[in-house]
């Protein structure tokens, strides 16, 4: 039996630490995933902290979040085209589906993450959410 210890970071999301991490809970997922690049050093990742995780909570059980630092991944970044930070991209299939760059607003966020599973059929209805 092996016994991983799961870290989060200051988002809420579960931390990335590995190119197979990356592989297994985002691309191979069989549910959306928002990943969220970001650096401890970054202010406006700082700013956006507490938006990615009031958002993650909102769509517990929809979507799995998880944060990727820039800092110890660069190459995940790199080959995801992240360019700057703080950048959300949310993924369904292995697929980005969208991408914010910089700081944005809960109800942004929220807006975009709703209507991507409306596109792609998973969508709670608002009655079932309250």
């Amino acid at each position: 039996m092996s016994l991983t210890k799961l870290y989060y970071g200051k988002s809420g999301g579960k931390m990335i630490e590995s190119d197979g991490e990356f592989s297994r809970e985002v691309l191979n997922s069989k549910k959306p995933v928002l990943a969220y690049f970001s650096a401890p050093w970054c202010g406006p990742c700082r700013l956006s902290n507490p938006v990615v995780r009031d958002v993650s909570k909102q769509f517990a059980g929809e979507i799995d979040a998880v944060e990727i630092c820039t800092d110890d991944l660069p190459e995940i970044a790199s080959d995801a085209g992240v360019v700057s930070i703080p950048t959300i991209q949310v993924y369904y299939n292995g697929i980005v589906q969208d991408t914010i760059v910089g700081c944005v607003a809960q109800n942004i966020l929220a807006t975009a993450i709703s209507n991507i599973l409306d596109d792609i059929g998973l969508q709670t209805p608002v009655e079932d959410k309250v």
